[in-house]
């Protein structure tokens, strides 16, 4: 499976991505930030994007938000 990961803690995205590669999946990105997110879903078009919900910068509901962008585009 093709993963996506967008979180903007470093230790969390990068433990996460090692969980999801040490179980035979295929990190094909990681972003710290939603907008990255919405470019690398883009670029990549991955089975499954793992989105935390409060990103940079105002730590509101931007990961949710691209999220429901990605439902709705892809």
């Amino acid at each position: 499976m093709r993963v996506v990961i967008a979180e903007d803690t470093v230790l969390l995205r990068e433990g996460l991505a090692g969980l999801l590669e040490d179980a035979g999946h295929e990190v094909v990105g990681k972003a710290g930030d939603a907008d990255a997110l919405l470019a690398l879903v883009g670029e990549h078009a991955p089975d499954l994007a793992v989105v935390d919900v409060r990103m940079p910068p105002d730590y509101d509901d931007e990961g949710l938000r691209a999220a429901a962008e990605i439902r709705r585009a892809h």
